[in-house]
């Protein structure tokens, strides 16, 4: 099944230093899918080191929302969630989103997953 978006959302306990260990893991997943040259390898390591310093100071990253990226990853500003996302219906969100879950696992992050939750699937769905 081709999913929109995956969402993983952290339990009312977390923090977000929590993902400090999880996080280099998964931005390897996301990063790892886009094609890029060295400039934009060496912008993606500048972007996960401010990521990682926002999250060592217990606040929320600030994702992989780069341009011409096949997959974002996005955390609202008003819930403890991150959603990662194609921008279209993809077999591989389901895949991405289960190996996420599996690193927050291993490093013993509580977080529950679920799938096409965005405004804008919404949106579209309710116009076919």
């Amino acid at each position: 099944m081709k999913n929109w978006s995956g969402h993983i959302y952290f339990n009312d306990d977390f923090q977000w230093k929590d993902l400090e260990k999880a996080f280099p893991d998964i931005w390897e997943i996301i990063a790892g899918e886009t094609k890029q040259n060295q400039e934009e390898a060496q912008y993606d390591q500048i972007t996960l080191e401010l990521n990682l310093a926002e999250i060592r100071n217990n606040k929320k990253p600030i994702g992989y929302i780069k341009d011409g990226a096949k997959y974002k990853m996005v955390f609202p500003e008003d819930r403890k969630e991150m959603i990662i996302y194609r921008g279209m219906p993809s077999e591989d969100i389901k895949e991405i989103t289960e190996s996420i879950s599996k690193i927050l696992k291993n490093k013993k992050v509580k977080h529950q997953i679920e799938y096409d939750k965005m405004l804008l699937y919404e949106i579209r769905k309710r116009r076919k």
